[in-house]
This record gives structure tokens, sequence and C-alpha cells, in this order.
């Protein structure tokens, strides 16, 4: 897990493009798409993208194996004010399970592939940088 940070987006070449179906107006950003893109070169790699606000949420995903497409880019949203255009309600499986599906996570029956990797262990990307 690589989390993105502003330092990390100020880092990268900004005008990369990862992947050109990504629309404009989501989160995915194409400098971490292109740059999960070229990691994909001998591996799947997924690039996610999720917030919630006291349970219903949004979230993006878009994965690569070998520099080729495998999954994506897919945004759900848990409620139908939270559409965004390319958006789908999706309230119980998201672009990111789905996309961790893609990989080959597989959910258990107590937990979905978003636990079963440990995504839920921190709620903000700098909680991770922490520990």
């Amino acid at each position: 897990m690589l989390p993105v940070t502003q330092e990390v987006l100020r880092r990268l070449e900004p005008a990369a493009v990862g992947d050109d179906r990504i629309p404009a107006n989501w989160t995915l950003q194409q400098p971490v798409a292109a740059l999960a893109r070229a990691m994909s070169a001998d591996r799947a790699v997924l690039y996610i993208f999720s917030e919630t606000s006291a349970g219903p949420g949004i979230s993006e995903a878009i994965a690569w194996h070998e520099g080729k497409l495998l999954y994506g880019p897919s945004g759900t949203c848990d409620l139908e004010i939270d559409f965004e255009p390319g958006y789908h309600l999706a309230p119980h499986d998201s672009a990111v399970n789905a996309g961790l599906r893609a990989i080959g996570v597989k959910a258990t029956d107590d937990r979905d592939e978003y636990a079963v990797v440990g995504l839920t262990r921190h709620r903000m990307t700098d909680d991770w940088l922490k520990g």
C-alpha cells in the first residue's frame, strides 16, 4: 500500500495521464493513476479512493495488470445524493471492494474485501503513515 499524501502528489509529474477513461471530475488523479499503471508492469495494482461520512460514502477504483486495464474505472455511492457523473448506486458493493476482487482479494463470511486487506485499520490517509 502506498498512501497518497499531498507531498507524494507534489512529487509526481502533473501532466502524466494514467488512463483517459477516468472522468475529470472524479477524485482519482491522473498522475497517481500513471504511477499505478507503471507499477503494474509485473503485478496487479489497484488505485482507490474512498470517502465516508458516518457510514455512507463514495468510492472510486481502477486497476491494471502488466500495464493493461484490469478493472474500472468504477465509481460508486451509497446514497443517491452523492451521485457523480459515471457513478452508480451500489450501497452493498463499493467500487473498492469490486476492485479488490479484481486483483484476487476474497471476502470472508464476516468481512468484506476492504476489511480483509486491513483498510479499516485507519480512517485517514495520514494515519497510515503514523503506523
